[in-house]
């Protein structure tokens, strides 16, 4: 098989949507990753905020989520539980954004945890057309 074939079957999924989900959660993730002083309230959690966990967390699942949908089994019940972890991690980031943007006053923190918070919407649109049971 060529790289041609080999590149074209790497982005040739049934789920672009988990694919453009996985890539949102994988650049949060690097994002934490890469900023040790990105979280600054409050105080006496910012050391485990900023501990590459947090990031490394998004990472793994977005890493997840893209091999599920790369894969043919598609096991129902490995989504379902993807989605919601990614979920409650987006859900997290934003209410985390928010929380700083009022306390810093910075407006790009609004605006990301606006964007966050529609991924984590985009997120719930995947879990209500996903299936629910194996018929």
């Amino acid at each position: 098989m060529s790289m041609k074939q080999k590149f074209k079957n790497l982005l040739h999924t049934e789920h672009p949507q988990h694919e453009i989900l996985a890539l949102a959660m994988v650049g949060i993730g690097l994002l934490l990753i890469s900023n040790d002083n990105y979280f600054f309230w409050p105080p006496f959690l910012v050391n485990f905020l900023n501990d590459d966990l947090i990031g490394g967390i998004f990472v793994v699942i977005g890493i997840l989520i893209f091999k599920w949908a790369q894969s043919t089994s598609g096991k129902i019940y490995s989504n379902r539980n993807l989605l919601i972890i990614a979920a409650g991690l987006l859900a997290f980031a934003s209410s985390a954004e928010f929380v700083l943007g009022v306390i810093s006053h910075n407006p790009h923190m609004y605006m990301t945890g606006f964007v966050e918070l529609i991924v984590m919407m985009f997120d719930f649109s995947i879990i209500g057309k996903s299936k629910k049971h194996n018929y």
